[in-house]
């Protein structure tokens, strides 16, 4: 029976120590290399710490990929939150569109978008799936600048408000149109605008 229990001893001891050096492992790799370790979190479905992990690699060595890959991994796991911060940082950072023009080369001649144009529909209605519609809405008129091109992220966040039903989003769409109506466009974005000036008229009569 003695011997049993130093047996066991041994073993729990040991087992305590292998534990030890997985969590001293675990540490060492998340702070020398975060960009490793967000993807071996992602291949063990935690898209959260996954996220975590991109956001740090990006803190670290200042590179817009890592935190393209955040938004894109918090985008497909719908954490809207995480998504809303990796977005802001990723069309903020000064390498954005370079890296959204290294990946338009992969998008099909006939379709008719940008990954800038997809990261800026996606920002915006990250803030919206949060529940900030006015700061969906605001940030929108802040990304399309001077256009109002089709596909645009007011207009992506307007098809959302629309499907929810969602009244006090798109009554303060239209009341951002009405402002924006003085600007000058060009023949297609004025044309695009009156068509949604139009719809979210009538969805909210």
């Amino acid at each position: 029976m003695r011997i049993d229990k130093i047996i066991l001893k041994a073993f729990l001891q040991t087992f305590a120590a292998v534990l030890l050096l997985l969590g001293v492992m675990f540490g060492v790799l998340s702070a020398a290399f975060p960009q490793t370790m967000m993807q071996m979190t992602y291949d063990m479905g935690m898209d959260r710490s996954s996220v975590n992990f991109s956001v740090y690699a990006y803190k670290m060595h200042d590179r817009v990929e890592y935190i393209a890959y955040g938004a894109d991994t918090a985008l497909a796991a719908g954490l809207y939150s995480k998504a809303d911060e990796c977005l802001e940082k990723l069309v903020s950072d000064d390498d954005f569109n370079e890296y959204c023009n290294e990946r338009n080369k992969t998008i099909p001649e006939d379709t008719k978008t940008t990954y800038q144009a997809y990261y800026f529909r996606q920002l915006c209605l990250s803030k919206y799936f949060n529940g900030n519609g006015k700061g969906a809405v605001d940030r929108a008129v802040a990304l399309m600048g001077d256009t109002f091109t089709v596909g645009n992220p007011l207009t992506a966040v307007l098809a959302e408000a629309r499907l929810d039903d969602n009244l006090a989003t798109m009554q303060y769409i239209k009341s951002v149109m009405d402002t924006l109506s003085g600007k000058s466009y060009s023949a297609d974005d004025q044309e695009n605008f009156d068509k949604v000036y139009s719809a979210v008229s009538k969805w909210i009569s």
